[in-house]
């Protein structure tokens, strides 16, 4: 190679990027032109260069991601706990106090148009009707009674409540009101014809079955871990269902405490199943969450050593 290809060789650089004097540009040009080394060397400098990744960054984008999934389930993790103590607290301050029976609770009135019409005293903010049918004696009898809650009483402004019971005079009518304290029904309006016999409304216990259903879930599911504990793929799904029949037990005490009798059969059983999912997922996010700290306790641990 002859000093001239040296020199050349040397300016490459400059001349691949256009950073060499116009003079100097028409020197290299016709060198290239009839050497063919330095041309091969010009367009080896010409092709782009591959970018190699440094090793640091793969482990560094790995962390990284870790943490944003890690940032996001405490955020969740939070969102949850926030949601299951509030779904906690509008079960209890919801929960119906029904009112024992009172000449001052409310007024039975005959409407013009043949309908009955109750108005209730203005403590009342909530109450319900169920309506029977009695084949043998043609009579159409309801079970009314009337409530407050704890919430009501500190936010709600929903004025006089009144209710309306269409009669049309066809068949006889009975009103009775339950009071859902384990006393016997008050008739209100109309004739009791069976007066040796008494009315009382009891409370439903189909709580109690759900609740001693997920008890024995949990004992199932538990006995299954503990036969199955060398089957590591079995045990992962064993401690995600296991979960549920815990979230339930939780959110029946958190919302009913020791108690499975219920007058509101729908509304209970559907707080208390919010509460359950809400208590099922603040569980399984916490439990993820307190597993990725241990194995970085541990990571640190074996780094220290």
């Amino acid at each position: 190679m002859s000093n001239k290809c040296n020199l050349i060789r040397d300016i490459l650089p400059l001349y691949v990027e256009d950073m060499v004097s116009t003079d100097t540009r028409e020197f290299v040009r016709e060198h290239l032109g009839h050497c063919e080394s330095c041309h091969a060397e010009f367009e080896h400098m010409r092709k782009p260069a591959g970018f190699i990744p440094d090793a640091d960054i793969v482990p560094l984008k790995r962390i990284k991601k870790e943490l944003f999934i890690k940032r996001l389930q405490t955020i969740f993790f939070t969102a949850i706990l926030a949601c299951s103590i509030l779904a906690v607290a509008f079960g209890i301050l919801t929960s119906p106090e029904f009112f024992p029976y009172s000449d001052k609770l409310f007024n039975v009135i005959d409407g013009s148009n043949g309908s009955i019409i109750i108005t209730f005293d203005n403590k009342v903010t909530g109450y319900s009707c169920i309506k029977e049918f009695n084949k043998e004696t043609d009579t159409e009898i309801y079970h009314i009674n009337a409530w407050t809650t704890a919430w009501d009483g500190y936010s709600s402004n929903r004025g006089k409540q009144n209710m309306v019971i269409p009669f049309d005079g066809e068949n006889k009518i009975q009103i009775f009101y339950a009071q859902n304290d384990g006393s016997e029904d008050v008739l209100i309006y109309g004739i009791n014809e069976n007066t040796n016999e008494d009315s009382v409304t009891l409370p439903r216990l189909i709580l109690m079955p759900y609740f001693l259903l997920a008890l024995l879930a949990f004992v199932i599911l538990v006995i299954l871990r503990l036969l199955l504990r060398n089957k590591q793929a079995i045990i992962v799904w064993i401690d995600r269902i296991i979960l549920f029949p815990i979230s339930y037990i939780a959110a029946h005490l958190c919302t009913k405490g020791i108690n499975f009798t219920t007058y509101s059969l729908q509304r209970d059983f559907c707080i208390i199943m919010l509460v359950a999912m809400l208590f099922y997922f603040t569980m399984l996010t916490g439990k993820s969450l307190y597993k990725e700290k241990m194995g970085t306790s541990q990571k640190t641990d074996k780094y220290k050593r």
